[in-house]
């Protein structure tokens, strides 16, 4: 009698509605028919009703607790129906007569509208037995007669019973409709949910790729990186990175999980992409999913010799221009792709394409940066050699060992070998600025004596250094231990710190100092009484190529840059102290022994 319109569920509802409305009418009816017997003494038949009353409410109290047929509430609706239908008849036939008996056959459009609502074959049914249990109540009263049966009395309440009937049905059909649409809504808010945790997870775990990828910048380490990391998150059987070289029309293998073939080998072949038709469609689509014959066509040498069900491609592109492709496999087929495994696998391609094009121009700046280096060795070499010939004749010219000169040009040879000089201390600073980029300037340490390294690298300063009314001296504490440093990068940080006291200092003195600290480290101090350094210029005055504005030193702005890098790399820590128009101070501090050190001569 119920539709398959009606869910179960509902249906389940429907019957305690059923029961709990039933409770309720019979409770109303004991007490309206009480109320009536007093108004209109001998109109019904109290007991009978209150007895009927009684029925439908143990009935009521019973459905509301049996589960016996809980698992099938189709036929507990109709067993409910039926009870209404026999306790509505025999109540009425009981009940009271005439006039009264007659308008209480309404009662039976309390059941006749919750069937009606459900289903229309089924409230057709309970209005046609309700209408026959109406003729045969009257029949029974007043005889079974055409003029009784066909008159108003007879017709009148069946009219109603489909009058109501049909109502019902129109709300019934609006209602499972209603229904329908607020079920599909659930669906479909179901599905959005449950799009949104995979969407959530997916970019969670997107989060984290990017994140393990983003810890290498090595090619060859990223791609193998990448294809681990594929396999892994989406759980596949077999994973593959390649590189295309679209304008040949070719590719290789980059990395695979279990190849047949090592992957350093295999690496080597060049493939057509001719040969593997399906990657033309990565032209137009960024993810293909290959089923069946496709899938099965990935060359086994690839696979390590897996068939597989189904494989997802994703393209790894540079703008448009295609540059590699990602694919993942499955050996049991799948009767469809999850949204988030073709999610993840385009955002693992785009994070990967990222990642790898970064990793390429790291190279390309590489390459680059050695290239620069090479050149500005060769470079700094080459034009030292000619400058020390330059050097060395401006100094036999003007010693007079070529032959006399006069003032005027030994006035003009000092000034050309001073700026020859300035040329290849120049030169000298660009190629050890060389070095120190191309980390081409090992640490030697030694044992050494730090009052004789001060004292030779005076004797060694070059005399065009010398500046009429500086006085240049050493202030060096008696008993200071034996440094275990390199001595060469030593002499070099404490030479740049003296050629800069005396560039910056026209009258007064340089003092080079060496004294024991507090914590039991060697400090070098190299003061002057020169012009001082402004103190906005402080914080920069270590960078590469930057000089003080005005100071009118000369020189490319490498000296200190490679005073703080010497130092660095031997341990210590430089400081400075200046005021202007009176003076600067440079403080070295190295420790006594490196935490690293190992000593090569005593």
């Amino acid at each position: 009698m119920v539709g398959p319109g009606v869910e179960k569920r509902d249906l389940a509802t429907l019957n305690r509605w059923l029961n709990v409305t039933r409770m309720r009418a019979a409770t109303g009816i004991a007490i309206a028919v009480v109320a009536l017997q007093a108004l209109h003494p001998g109109t019904f038949a109290v007991g009978a009703v209150l007895a009927a009353c009684a029925a439908a409410l143990v009935f009521s109290g019973v459905g509301l607790r049996a589960s016996l047929l809980a698992n099938r509430p189709g036929v507990l609706f109709a067993v409910q129906t039926a009870f209404d239908l026999l306790i509505v008849t025999l109540g009425l036939h009981v009940a009271a007569i005439g006039l009264p008996a007659l308008l209480f056959r309404s009662l039976y459009v309390l059941v006749i509208t919750p069937v009606c609502l459900v289903t229309v074959r089924g409230g057709l049914i309970v209005v046609a037995v309700a209408s026959l249990a109406h003729l045969g109540l009257l029949g029974a009263e007043y005889g079974f007669t055409a003029h009784v049966l066909l008159g108003l009395e007879g017709l009148i309440p069946p009219v109603l019973f489909f009058l109501v009937a049909q109502q019902c049905f129109f709300y019934g059909s609006h209602l499972r409709q209603k229904n329908q649409d607020l079920a599909a809504l659930a669906t479909s808010l179901e599905e959005h949910r449950r799009d949104l945790v995979a969407e959530a997870r997916t970019s969670a775990t997107l989060v984290a790729i990017a994140r393990t990828l983003a810890t290498t910048l090595d090619a060859s380490e990223l791609l193998a990186r990448v294809t681990a990391t594929m396999r892994e998150y989406l759980g596949a059987d077999w994973g593959a990175t390649f590189l295309a070289e679209t304008p040949r029309g070719t590719f290789r293998i980059s990395a695979a999980t279990d190849p047949d073939i090592p992957v350093g080998e295999l690496g080597r072949i060049e493939f057509p992409i001719a040969g593997w038709p399906v990657l033309g469609r990565l032209e137009t689509e960024r993810v293909l999913v290959l089923t069946g014959a496709d899938a099965a066509g990935v060359p086994n040498a690839f696979t390590g010799g897996r068939v597989l069900a189904t494989v997802l491609v994703a393209g790894l592109y540079r703008g448009d221009d295609l540059t590699g492709f990602l694919a993942v496999g499955f050996q049991s087929p799948a009767t469809e792709t999850p949204w988030a495994a073709r999610r993840l696998v385009a955002g693992i391609a785009e994070h990967a394409a990222i990642v790898l094009r970064n990793a390429r121009l790291l190279d390309e700046v590489r390459l680059a940066g050695e290239l620069k280096s090479e050149f500005v060795g060769a470079v700094s070499h080459e034009l030292r050699s000619p400058l020390n010939v330059v050097i060395g004749y401006a100094e036999m010219l003007r010693d007079g060992e070529l032959g006399p000169v006069t003032r005027e040009q030994r006035e003009a040879l000092d000034r050309t070998h001073r700026q020859a000089v300035a040329l290849l201390e120049m030169i000298t600073a660009l190629l050890d600025m060389n070095r120190l980029e191309a980390g081409r300037l090992p640490i030697r340490r030694a044992l050494v004596n730090v009052p004789e390294l001060l004292t030779e690298l005076l004797e060694d300063l070059p005399a065009t250094w010398n500046r009429p009314g500086v006085h240049l001296r050493v202030d060096s504490v008696p008993g200071l231990p034996t440094l275990v440093t390199d001595a060469g990068k030593l002499k070099t940080i404490l030479r740049n710190l003296v050629h800069n006291a005396l560039k910056f200092t026209s009258a007064g003195e340089v003092v080079v100092a060496a004294a024991r600290t507090v914590g039991g480290e060697i400090s070098f101090t190299v003061r002057d009484t020169g012009i001082g350094i402004p103190a906005d210029a402080l914080p920069y005055i270590f960078e590469m190529f930057r000089q003080v504005p005005g100071a009118g030193g000369g020189g490319v702005g490498l000296g200190l840059h490679i005073v703080w890098r010497f130092v660095e790399a031997l341990g210590g820590r430089v400081l400075v102290a200046s005021t202007v128009g009176t003076g600067t101070t440079f403080t070295v501090t190295l420790p006594v022994m490196a935490d690293d050190s190992s000593v090569e001569a005593a």
